[in-house]
């Protein structure tokens, strides 16, 4: 059995951008620094961890999407960690006074609920938010690429699909990603997704570029085409 607490965070999101990015965004989190069990010791999680997301990966997706009949979309899960249950020890919260019924007022001395969602902050919140994640991407007939933790793949319907912790990559043919999303949506609470102009993917902005076919020309060598190079 653990011990914790919760309490709110508000932070500006893109802050180190112009003012026009920022976004004010509010949360509550569980304070996974200070857990402790029934006999007051400090709590001791595992050491397993959540699946590395690679940018080699999201690059990767990028050039698939640019594949003449194919595209690429991105998306973001509402609320990812806590769309997934909350396992292992059980464990109690001290919810904020301002956040308790008023019914509560004098009757109880630092009462406490059962946190029964993966709330952020706490140390395997991530994990299983993943395994939710991984079961919803099995039912939809996804499978894991070997060697490559954060990517997915749909033999039948051709497409790849990378994950980093609550944001989506799809790539692939086209006509099959927003049956894909469709699809997904069942089973996890996701976003409207939105084109890659614009959006960003694991740190790097992405948008389209029309390339100036004068300064892309490459002079190939008559050394170079001899080797088969054309």
């Amino acid at each position: 059995m653990h011990f914790g607490r919760v309490f709110p965070l508000c932070h500006k999101k893109h802050a180190e951008l112009d003012a026009s990015h920022w976004k004010y965004k509010g949360r509550f989190v569980f304070g996974g620094n200070n857990v402790f069990d029934e006999n007051g010791f400090g709590a001791v999680f595992s050491e397993q961890g959540t699946s590395a997301s690679h940018q080699t990966a999201g690059k990767w997706l990028d050039a698939v999407a640019r594949i003449p009949g194919n595209s690429g979309e991105d998306a973001d899960a509402a609320s990812a960690y806590i769309q997934a249950r909350l396992e292992g020890n059980t464990t109690w919260i001290e919810s904020p006074p301002h956040q308790r019924p008023k019914s509560w007022d004098g009757k109880f001395f630092r009462p406490v609920v059962q946190l029964k969602l993966a709330l952020y902050g706490h140390p395997l919140a991530g994990l299983f938010w993943e395994k939710h994640c991984k079961v919803a991407l099995r039912k939809c007939g996804f499978e894991p690429a070997p060697a490559w933790e954060c990517m997915h793949y749909h033999r039948s319907k051709k497409l790849s699909l990378s994950i980093y912790v609550d944001d989506f990559k799809l790539t692939g043919k086209a006509s099959s990603i927003k049956p894909m999303w469709i699809e997904l949506q069942k089973y996890l609470k996701i976003d409207p997704p939105t084109s890659f102009d614009g959006g960003r993917y694991l740190g790097p902005t992405q948008f389209e570029v029309e390339p100036n076919k004068e300064l892309s020309l490459i002079h190939i060598s008559e050394p170079t085409r001899r080797r088969g190079i054309s």
